[in-house]
């Protein structure tokens, strides 16, 4: 067999699998994975199958089968069983099933016609601590008397009048007897079980759309009893987690842009209330997924660390930290980085570098550290294809504050060999550009396959260097993390990488912002890809389903004639567009709505700048459909091409 690799195509990128949402069996003999696609054809969801790996051999074998979404598996505290939710028995309608750790038909525990949510978390089925009943989120189901008037086209829509709670329900695992535990008028966005297994502590709002998030609050209620508020603060909480005695919740607390992607500080509170406990102040990196010691003593705290994934021992008596793993690698999705542990105290992670795709690891504590190993390797593909070799890059930013990025080569870069480059800003701002091997829908390593050296520049508010870092864009978003990137650019020309000549810029969502905001602040850029971006700020206040989030990030009221809205829109500087800018949207897009593009291809327009607007039928911020994806990847290499 021939040992030269060849060049990396858009269909390539498809090829690899989605690997996430490791499961270790309580023994510590079985981790339990989800294989899924990383798109969808004819479904509502990307297929995905649960897999079953041991930790002694690393075998992998598929538990579950089908053509639809098996998800979230969870061992049953005996480790006898797994749970899962899946939509194989109607298309799009999940329900909670279980099934044997040895295989066999899995056995449907609900058959409920209210809709089971897109989990943004790994907490949104879990098993009670006794193993007698599964608690799950469901959105409020349709009434008898809406659907009438639909199938009527009586249905005008009272915006915001009517609304649809998500709320924690309880099936019993013997009985399949299912019943709806959480207080009225509670939405209740991520849950968790007190060991007794007659509370919960959940994260709540009042109103159930995705605005309220940002002003969410820790509440405690017994099953069918009203709710306590445990905590509630300026920033956004999230995982809240009962210590083995059940007398403290701990949880992460930070500013964010976005519900799922949460990285911060680590709390305690006494689960009654009080005053919270901040044990991770002042470190250096944005913690998440955390999990009690059997004794309470400590947590172990997992999250985004210098740009690389830690993981942190904290005591909570003394508020010692110690740093127990490191790696310059991803886990899991790189939003939020999260294991599982067994009872002996192995750890199991999905691990991604820049060089290596996403496969099943375990962790063992070995002389106080942990130590990794590899289970799986899941993409025979990878051996195929050559990839352009990623390094880490340093740069002084605005006001001497120290920059980290990563710098992807070109295949087959020289030495001392300038070439264009493209400058990829990820989303949020409250994300991270980390050390992947699939990133960017795959256009890392597609536009370095096709000559380009690519820039991830993690500006000021992103996650990974502690909370100061990561809310240090509060009110200036366009401003001094926008110079931030510019600074980088200028550290690449100087070293030779880059060719001043042929720049570009690209991103998706807040990155698709940047875009917007770098053509109309200057042309040193010679090419645009503008992805789900925002273009008018005070439109999007009235229109995206993340109203809240803009405020609290600007920090001021949207309507102030020449506030910060207004300031950092791209369209307030309409006369300075000049750079011809490619469009992507998706057409049902809740979080940025399409309308942001269809105001920002116009102004290009107007300008009598080269532009085109791609809007993606069924899609919402996220594009998922194989043929959109394929679709993509080829016009950005096909604009790029043309103007670079």
């Amino acid at each position: 067999m021939s040992s030269v690799k060849r060049a990396l195509t858009p269909e390539d990128v498809l090829g690899f699998k989605n690997v996430e949402d490791t499961q270790i069996s309580p023994d510590g003999t079985l981790v339990a994975f989800v294989v899924g696609d990383s798109f969808k054809v004819d479904t509502k969801w990307p297929r995905s199958t649960i897999w079953l790996v041991a930790t002694a051999d690393g075998e992998p074998r598929q538990l579950t089968s089908g053509s639809r979404t098996d998800a979230l598996p969870r061992w049953s505290p005996d480790g006898c069983q797994l749970a899962f939710l899946s939509d194989r028995l109607v298309e799009g309608q999940r329900q909670v099933f279980v099934i044997a750790r040895d295989g066999g038909e899995a056995m449907p525990l609900t058959s409920i016609a209210g809709a089971i949510p897109t989990p943004r978390g790994l907490n949104a089925l879990q098993w009670s601590p006794d193993g007698c009943s599964l608690a799950f989120l469901m959105e409020d189901s349709e009434t008898d008397e809406e659907r009438a008037k639909r199938e009527a086209k009586d249905d005008a829509i009272a915006f915001e009048q009517h609304p649809k709670f998500v709320r924690v329900w309880v099936v019993d695992v013997a009985t399949k007897s299912i019943r709806c535990v959480s207080p009225d008028n509670l939405q209740i966005w991520e849950f968790g079980w007190h060991p007794n297994s007659r509370e919960i502590a959940a994260v709540v709002s009042d109103q159930p759309y995705e605005w309220s998030w940002y002003t969410n609050r820790i509440v405690r209620f017994g099953l069918g009893e009203p709710a306590q508020t445990v905590w509630q603060s300026k920033r956004q909480v999230a995982l809240p987690v009962w210590s083995p005695e059940g007398n403290q919740i701990a949880f992460v607390s930070s500013n964010w842009s976005d519900r799922g992607c949460v990285a911060g500080d680590v709390w305690t509170i006494d689960s009654r209330g009080g005053e919270a406990r901040n044990l991770s102040a002042g470190i250096v990196a944005s913690l998440g997924w955390m999990q009690w010691s059997s004794t309470g003593q400590e947590l172990l705290a997992i999250g985004h660390d210098r740009g690389g994934t830690g993981l942190h021992r904290i005591n909570v008596t003394t508020g010692e930290r110690s740093q127990v793993w490191w790696q310059q690698a991803a886990v899991a999705e790189a939003h939020w980085p999260r294991f599982s542990a067994s009872r002996d105290g192995t750890l199991a992670v999905a691990l991604e570098d820049a060089d290596h795709p996403r496969d099943v690891w375990i962790l063992r504590e070995t002389s106080g550290k942990l130590a990794g190993q590899q289970l799986t390797h899941l993409h025979p593909l990878a051996a195929e294809i050559a990839i352009g070799e990623t390094s880490i890059l340093h740069w002084q930013g605005t006001d001497g504050c120290e920059m980290q990025g990563l710098l992807i080569k070109p295949v087959g870069h020289q030495a001392g060999q300038g070439c264009p480059m493209v400058m990829w800003v990820h989303g949020g701002p409250t994300g991270i550009s980390a050390s992947r091997y699939y990133a960017a829908f795959g256009w890392n390593q597609l536009l370095a396959a096709a000559g380009y050296a690519v820039f991830l520049p993690n500006y000021r508010g992103s996650v990974g260097w502690g909370l100061e870092f990561a809310e240090s864009n509060i009110g200036d978003m366009g401003g001094k993390d926008f110079e931030d990137m510019l600074l980088g650019v200028d550290s690449l020309i100087e070293s030779g990488i880059a060719d001043p000549q042929r720049l570009a810029i690209a991103g998706w969502s807040y990155g698709g912002f940047t875009a917007a905001w770098a053509v109309s602040q200057t042309d040193r850029f010679k090419a645009a890809v503008m992805g789900a971006g925002i273009s008018h700020w005070l439109s999007f206040h009235g229109k995206s389903s993340l109203a809240d989030w803009d405020a609290i990030h600007y920090a001021e009221s949207p309507y102030q004639s020449t506030g910060r809205f207004q300031k950092f829109s791209p369209l307030s500087y309409c006369e300075n567009l000049s750079t011809p800018t490619l469009i992507l949207h998706g057409a049902e897009d809740q979080d940025v709505p399409v309308e942001q593009s269809y105001l920002f291809y116009r102004a290009l327009k107007d300008q009598r700048v080269p532009t085109e607007l791609i809007v993606y039928p069924r899609e919402d911020h996220a594009i998922k459909e194989r043929s959109h994806l394929l679709d993509m990847s080829r016009r950005v290499l096909a604009w790029l091409q043309a103007y670079l």
